[in-house]
Formats: C-alpha cells, structure tokens, sequence
C-alpha cells in the first residue's frame, strides 16, 4: 500500500481561483493540442475541492469543460443522459421480471439473474438519483468494458457543491449494488433459501469492499494494493473525509 498523503503533498489551499484557472487553462491547451499527460488534473482536484465555497464556484465553468474534453480526448462514444435512464430502468424491469419468474417458478437460476441485474443497475440510479437532488448535473453517459452505460457528472456543479453534498453524494454510489441485492434476498427467502443465502453473502462482500474503500480513503491512502481508491464511490468519500479532517487538525 502507498504512504498515506497529506494536503500539504497537493496545491497548497492558499493559493486563489485565478492560479487554478491558470492550470486548467493550461490543461485545456494541453488537451486540444493532444499533448496531456496524466498527473495535472488529479493534482488539480485534490486541492481545488478543498478551497472556499467563492473560489469552487469561480472555477466551476472551466472545471467543468476540462473535465469533459479530458474525458472524451480519446474519441469515447457516448449516449443522450435521458437514453441511459431509460436503459437501466428498463433493465430494472427486466430483473424484477426475471425475479418474480424465478421465485413464483421456485428457479434459482431465474432469480439469481434477476437479482445479479439489479445489484448493477440501482448503484447507477440510485446514484444519478441524488446527484440531481444535490443539485448536481450529468453530462452524457457512456460504454466503457461493458453493456452497462456509466454516467458522466458535470464536474463544475460537483465542485461547487459544500463538501457534506458531495461525500453523500459518494456514499450513495455504495448503497445502490448491496441495495439491490438484499431486496432479492428478502423476495427470495420464502421459495428459494438457498439462493437467499447467496445473495447474503455477496450483500456482505460489496459492503465489506466498500468499508474497505471508504477506511483506505480516511486515512489517506491513494491506492490500496494495486487498486486507485479514487476508482470507487467508497474510496473518493473517503479522500473527502480526510481532507476534511486534515483541514480541522491544521
């Protein structure tokens, strides 16, 4: 595991909203002209989320644009915000189907795959859902490794946010996959025990990996193994925390 970092490895929180936009500008340049490296952005957000609620606000628009061109830099297809509800709502449906089926049938496999549907489509909604009663927006949503569509956040309105907003707003992305999988098990207690009992154990392994993210978070860490916490819901709530607690004991 990587040492822990502290704030004072970033930016340092003094500096204003004119020195940020000065970075992100440059980022920007870099990125139009296809020349970016990985390494400016994550130190950028590392310190910006930690500045006064002006200078987050003074910077959301730029920080916002950046975001996308770094995302899209490498030609990534992407779909209509609107299409990809549509999609994991219908597929909602479609693992209650399957579920009813399986359990009205007593066919553990039918219902074993209406429930491994929800675990990944309420993580997604569940999240997009308070994002949005945040205050924060969704720029497209996009393919990436799997049919699942993965949705794009406008990351101005994230950083603007009060840093409570977003750790819940992170800790909503851990709820949704054990969410989906334990109203499966409850429906499925009563036909299919055996399948139950599965989806228990896999209800305590997303929350064990999520507690895992969130801790490694708190305390600091910026990769746990080989894995990047920043690459987890759990993980970036917790980089909040401790920027936030670092932010108290200083």
């Amino acid at each position: 595991m990587s040492e822990p970092f502290a704030e004072s490895q970033t930016v340092p929180l003094a500096e204003g909203a004119e020195t940020f936009g000065a970075q992100l500008l440059e980022m920007e340049k870099a990125i139009d002209a296809g020349a970016y490296q990985p390494g400016p952005w994550d130190r950028f957000i590392r310190a910006a989320r930690n500045q006064p609620p002006a200078v987050r606000l003074a910077l959301a628009e730029d920080a916002g644009r950046v975001s996308r061109k770094l995302h899209l830099r490498n030609g990534r297809a992407t779909m209509p915000l609107e299409r990809a509800i549509l999609w994991e709502s219908s597929a909602t449906i479609i693992g209650a189907i399957l579920l009813g089926a399986g359990v009205a049938w007593r066919s553990n496999v039918l219902a074993l795959l209406g429930a491994l549907t929800w675990t990944t489509t309420y993580q997604p909604l569940v999240k997009v859902a308070v994002g949005t009663a945040l205050g924060m927006s969704f720029d497209y949503a996009y393919l990436e490794g799997s049919f699942e569509p993965r949705f794009k956040i406008t990351y101005g309105t994230y950083l603007a946010r009060p840093r409570w907003a977003r750790i819940l707003f992170h800790l909503s992305g851990i709820v949704g996959s054990p969410l989906g999988i334990y109203l499966a098990s409850v429906l499925m207690a009563p036909n299919l025990p055996t399948s139950a009992k599965v989806c228990d154990v896999i209800f305590w392994i997303f929350n064990a990996v999520n507690l895992l993210a969130l801790v490694g978070g708190t305390m600091g860490r910026r990769k746990l193994g080989p894995v990047r916490v920043a690459i987890s819901s759990g993980g970036v709530a917790g980089a909040e925390l401790h920027d936030a607690f670092t932010i108290v004991r200083g």
